[in-house]
């Protein structure tokens, strides 16, 4: 199946986006990728979704992918102000927000700042995200959240070192070749193959400080369409800190549902 590439130049900011049924009648749905991610994470769930005549766009969000990399904001309310400016600009009527991890962070505040209207959504679905509340995690501080969500410095070395991430013993699941091309297209890969990820390690930094600032538990109680929470489960055997994460979402979605 094909997916077209597009552009949008809206909020100062030309954002690039994968769309797939562009003539479908059928409602439109947003798929945001996770943090250091970019649209192609998308292409299995989209092949699947297109099957029952939805519009599905997909975009790169700031600083990500192939949109635009401003020099700074890197903040929910900057995410959340381009994310309605492109619906806006596509005339997405009550579109339906499907975000995974930062993503689904993502999707759960333009819920809670957009509650009525004609470009609030239908519903979200937060994949593995919007769950959990950083600062209110037992113990945690800002710098063992930063030590913990810092990413490798992975700019400039040889394309070969990251494929062999692939063929790790310690990898818990087997990619085919159009996760490992997903996964590629995060970095740029110059002609004497070094790759340097597109969303750089400052602004990579900065999300994650955002994540950290982010109340999410009081967000739920400003949502009003339907939400589906989707936590993934770890695969056996199960590490503590898996352990730890799984209890902090099982406790967000209990929040979600006393809201």
């Amino acid at each position: 199946m094909n997916w077209p590439s597009s552009y949008l130049y809206v909020n100062n900011l030309r954002i690039h986006y994968l769309h797939w049924n562009a003539s479908s009648a059928g409602r439109a749905v947003l798929l945001l990728h996770g943090l250091a991610s970019n649209a192609r994470i998308w292409s299995h769930v989209a092949t699947r979704l297109a099957q029952i005549e939805l519009e599905l766009f997909a975009p790169d969000m700031r600083g990500h992918g192939l949109t635009d990399k401003p020099k700074d904001d890197f903040s929910f309310d900057a995410y959340a102000k381009d994310l309605t400016a492109f619906i806006q600009a596509l005339e997405l009527k009550k579109p339906v927000l499907i975000g995974h991890s930062w993503g689904a962070t993502v999707a759960l505040d333009y819920a809670a700042r957009f509650q009525i209207g004609p470009y609030a959504p239908a519903g979200i679905v937060l994949v593995d995200g919007g769950m959990t509340q950083l600062d209110a995690t037992p113990g945690a501080s800002w710098e063992q959240v930063r030590d913990r969500l810092t990413p490798p410095r992975l700019a400039g070395i040889p394309l070969e070192e990251l494929l062999s991430y692939f063929n790790s013993p310690s990898l818990k699941w087997t990619p085919d070749e159009g996760s490992i091309q997903a996964f590629l297209a995060n970095f740029e890969i110059n002609e004497d193959e070094t790759i340097y990820p597109r969303l750089n390690f400052d602004h990579h930094m900065a999300i994650v400080r955002a994540m950290w600032e982010y109340p999410t538990y009081s967000r739920y109680e400003l949502v009003r369409c339907p939400v589906l929470m989707v936590p993934t489960i770890p695969p056996e055997p199960k590490s503590q800190r898996e352990l730890d994460h799984l209890a902090q979402k099982k406790r967000g979605a209990q929040i979600a549902q006393e809201s």
